[in-house]
């Protein structure tokens, strides 16, 4: 059973364009439908990795400790300076 879906513009691009790399990285021609399915794959096997990148779900208290967990001091005195070079590369 094959169904429709609207798909914006830029998006549809982007799937082209992941649909011609593979294709160069293959050398193998790989059907639109194909390239849907392993996608839709991939997302299904790493799901709560992707519904969090989807929706940006907040972390759960359980992983806030397990976070807090494995913090520890070093001792080393740090600047926000220095932190946003580290972050964002550059100062805010």
């Amino acid at each position: 059973m094959t169904e429709n879906i609207k798909v914006h513009e830029k998006d549809k691009r982007i799937f082209d364009m992941l649909q011609a790399e593979l294709t160069l990285r293959t050398g193998k021609k790989i059907t639109q439908q194909e390239l849907f399915s392993g996608i839709i794959e991939f997302a299904r096997s790493k799901k709560e990795n992707f519904f969090g990148r989807l929706f940006k779900l907040p972390l759960s208290e359980k992983d806030i400790k397990r976070i807090k967990s494995v913090q520890s001091d070093w001792g080393v005195i740090t600047t926000e300076k220095e932190i946003d070079m580290v972050v964002y590369g550059a100062e805010r």
